[in-house]
């Protein structure tokens, strides 16, 4: 086995920046052809004036609400409906079936870049190389597509004009001008409250119904960070039944806020404000609580606490959770009362989870992993973090439906005021079950994105945030593996920059004399029965998990299932009149060892970026024999990687690859910031991208030859949300930006590879002359807002493989250039890992001396 002793290599300097032009792809918006254009126009006309007389009757407004829907099985040209030139803003976009009747979740059942392009005239749009993939189908001939679309008089008058160029002018194809946009809208309507209803799963409320709505509306660049009803709303809800909750969401280009109302009461008061985008459901928690009998007894927690050290080194687990209990021997030493906190100042501190608790045993997890083994040994420890907690849920008490995305981000700006200098990951293991969301955003999961981007001005430079995917019914456990694959990740675990984690199990051993013929559900290294998958989502939002943790397992007895504590791991209980230890896992156990594991990369390397430290938990991981059926890599087809990465992510993480590197497995670490786009004219393109030339153990490799090695590459960077730009509803209208990487391969020379990155760098005689061959792929692994693939190969192949280009694909800061984001620069980390098995091979030393070890 090779020793792991060494610090991974940090890399300054040698990289560049280059133009960056993408390869053209195709548009997916196609224009009807089989109209009668005269005809077309007076019909669309006709209704269009219709639809503004009757809006605009019902109230003395200087805009209108319309809905614009699709002929069947074609796409809507989003880029006219999305224009701030001339005043188009899109609110709402969902699809209907032929018939009429909402279709669970077919608007996210194809794949367009919306229509955006660099030019005015819809005729010569340009779609960025790697926005379009072949993993993301067309509409079926089933579809009809919605839009609810806001128009002022300055769009009024718009559309009027491109209607009269549709029916008398012709672009340069010499096809009619705005044909696209015209000629693909089948019915235009005023739009009504259901309009803005977002939740195609559910129905509409009934129009007297008091209940309670998740509201989002629009937010400007002069509105105020901090808003309330007051300045937002104004006074249209004076004399009405209404109530509006105290904590809000702000986004870049949205507010969202709870409101309890009647639909009537809406429909006559909010749907006449200019600021209405869309309306959803609130969704509030599901009881996933744990609560297994333990014979365990005080004296092991009290032995052990005596043996502990702690030391704690500007390292923190903020738990988001149920209070933690601090009668424990093996806590009330480690987490002083000024580390407790609670959302509602009426709340204790203490922890009111059902039976043993739940905050409590996940802390006890996250200062010291699985107490099995230290409770039986009689060495010291020594923890160098501290734990915060910060209670989000008390299920004792009852309550309306909240805004969770708000109360997420005042409970880690409250653990921040705790130890303001501290790096902190954020511990949640509170999801919600019921919301099928099929991987798209909402207002928690994007509040959680905004919290680790920070801003654009200040970008988060501490925390990291872990997520439990959440868990099955027990009852469902015997349906395992497949009832696995059919429960959809929980809410709010799809946030593309938060570390998402499933649970695994190396826990197989069953007292046979307690429990005959009893037989664990998991085989020893596969995916837990508790752990949830995302095979139901849609498959351009972020793959998740992204690794997985120890969870525990469960047995069958006589077609019974049961829960052996053997097959769990050991955790901090509350005492009391409690058990002092006790088990605890699945997704939530996996979640607290996630965080405790990120506490201690970070503790190794505290001056490396939260995007770096979490590059290097996923870098680390790997699939046990079990996840890989006993298949070599090289035999895995792309089928199963897709379905193992919605399963298990990346695997599970190596804390010893993570923070070390060895003679034979050298790891390069790179941070880096570059500026995805430009101002051109009056179009956003895309700015620069970066060519790496790594320092490389050229001649080592050389030596080994025809021995097969490996290397890992893995991209890490956050994204800014914008959870209200609809664009259809998919990846590239809700991150800010995204980022790729390519390799050069072994015969390519500089020039070509550069060339075969971005268009800017192309002759007019370029020939190309590489490809590239990963374990992964480019069309899976861009997902999200992190990428690992792996290469193997020979040696000497390797040997002249030590170029790297990172370069940008779109977002939404390419598309709302009134935000200007188009002047700022992004974050990313780049991490790469070359591993030879021959223990005697050195390929450290070589590179260390080239680069200046000291940084």
């Amino acid at each position: 086995m090779p020793l792991f002793r060494k610090p991974h290599l940090i890399i300054k300097g040698r990289s560049k920046s280059y133009p960056y032009t993408p390869n053209p792809g195709r548009d997916p918006v196609i224009a009807r052809e089989d109209v009668d254009r005269a005809k077309h126009a007076q019909k669309i006309r006709t209704q269009f004036n219709r639809a503004v007389r009757t809006f605009q009757s019902q109230a003395d407004t200087d805009f209108v609400y319309l809905t614009i829907q699709s002929p069947v099985g074609f796409l809507l040209n989003l880029k006219a409906l999305q224009d701030s030139k001339y005043n188009f803003q899109l609110r709402t976009l969902r699809g209907l079936t032929a018939k009429g009747s909402s279709e669970k979740a077919q608007v996210q059942k194809f794949k367009a870049v919306a229509g955006y392009g660099d030019h005015e005239d819809d005729d010569n749009d340009i779609y960025e190389d790697g926005d379009l993939t072949s993993d993301n189908p067309v509409p079926d001939d089933e579809t009809i597509y919605e839009a609810t679309v806001y128009l002022n008089k300055k769009a009024i008058a718009t559309f009027l004009k491109k209607l009269d160029q549709y029916l008398n002018k012709e672009s340069k194809t010499g096809k009619p001008r705005h044909q696209k946009l015209i000629a693909n809208i089948e019915h235009i309507a005023a739009a009504t409250l259901e309009s803005f209803w977002n939740e195609p799963e559910q129905d509409f409320p009934s129009l007297n119904t008091n209940v309670w709505w998740e509201v989002w509306l629009s937010r400007s660049t002069d509105d105020p960070a901090r808003p309330s009803a007051d300045t937002i709303l104004g006074d249209i809800f004076d004399e009405q039944n209404v109530r509006v909750g105290r904590r809000w969401l702000v986004f870049p280009e949205s507010y969202v806020v709870l409101i309890k109302a009647t639909a009537r009461t809406l429909a006559s008061t909010l749907l006449f404000t200019d600021r209405l985008m869309e309306l959803r459901h609130p969704h509030d928690l599901a009881d996933f609580f744990v609560d297994l009998p333990t014979r365990e007894q005080r004296e092991w927690a009290q032995d052990l606490a005596d043996r502990v050290t702690h030391d704690p080194d500007g390292v923190a687990v903020c738990l988001l959770d149920t209070g933690v209990t601090l009668e424990n021997p093996l806590l009330k030493h480690l987490i002083p009362q000024k580390n407790l906190d609670a959302i509602e100042p009426h709340w204790t501190k203490a922890d009111t989870g059902k039976g043993n608790g739940h905050g409590t045993p996940m802390a006890g997890l996250a200062l010291y992993g699985d107490l099995t083994e230290l409770l039986s040994s009689t060495r010291s420890i020594t923890i160098y973090h501290q734990l915060e907690s910060v209670k989000i849920l008390s299920p004792s008490s009852k309550h309306d439906p909240d805004n969770y995305g708000a109360i997420t981000a005042e409970a880690v700006a409250r653990g921040e005021l705790m130890h303001p200098d501290a790096k902190r990951m954020v511990c949640m293991a509170i999801t919600q079950y019921e919301y099928e969301h099929y991987g798209r955003p909402t207002s928690w999961s994007s509040a959680i994105d905004q919290i680790v981007f920070g801003s654009h001005e200040q970008p988060n430079t501490k925390t990291l945030f872990f997520i439990c995917a959440g868990n099955l019914y027990e009852e469902e456990f015997t349906g395992y593996p497949y009832t696995n694959r059919d429960r959809s990740i929980h809410d709010p675990a799809q946030a593309f920059n938060a570390i998402t984690v499933g649970a695994y199990t190396l826990k197989d051993q069953v007292d046979a004399a307690r429990f005959p013929g009893a037989e664990p559900i998991a085989k020893r290294g596969a995916l837990a029965a508790s752990s949830s998958t995302s095979h139901k989502w849609d498959p351009w939002w972020a793959g998740k998990p992204d690794i997985v943790m120890e969870g525990g397992n469960h047995a069958v007895q006589n077609n019974n299932l049961i829960v052996p504590d053997s097959l769990r791991p050991l955790s901090t209980g509350r005492g009391g009149g409690n058990p002092w230890l006790h088990p605890f896992g699945d997704t939530s156990g996996a979640t607290a060892l996630a965080s405790r594991f990120g506490a201690i990369v970070t503790q190794k390397y505290p001056n490396l970026w939260p995007e770096t430290i979490r590059g290097l938990i996923i870098h680390s991981a790997d699939w046990t024999k079990a996840m890989l059926e006993g298949k070599s890599l090289r035999n895995i087809g792309k089928t199963e990687l897709k379905q193992l990465l919605k399963e298990v992510g990346y695997g599970v993480p190596n804390i010893t690859q993570a923070t070390t590197s060895a003679s034979n497995s050298l790891s390069l670490i790179a941070e880096r910031k570059i500026k995805p786009f430009k101002i051109d004219g009056s179009s956003i393109k895309t700015d620069k991208f970066h060519l790496f030339t790594l320092p490389w153990p050229k001649e080592a490799l050389e030596e080994l030859f025809a021995t097969e090695v490996k290397l890992k590459v893995t991209l890490s960077y956050f994204i800014e949300p914008n959870p209200n730009s609809k664009s259809y509803q998919l990846a590239t209208s809700y991150i800010s930006h995204g980022l790729r990487f390519k390799m050069i391969d072994r015969n390519e020379s500089t020039e070509a590879f550069a060339a075969r990155v971005s268009k800017a760098m192309r002759e007019k005689d370029y020939q190309p002359e590489g490809s590239e061959q990963w374990i992964i792929g480019n069309k899976i692994r861009s997902k999200g807002s992190i990428h690992k693939d792996i290469w193997i190969g020979t040696a000497a192949d390797l040997a002249a493989k030590n170029k790297i280009a990172i370069y940008p694909v779109g977002g939404w800061w390419r598309y709302r250039k009134q935000l200007k984001r188009y002047e700022h620069s992004v974050r990313y980390s780049l991490i790469v890992t070359i591993e030879t098995p021959d223990n005697n091979v050195d390929i450290y030393t070589p590179v260390a001396n080239l680069i200046d070890i000291t940084t």
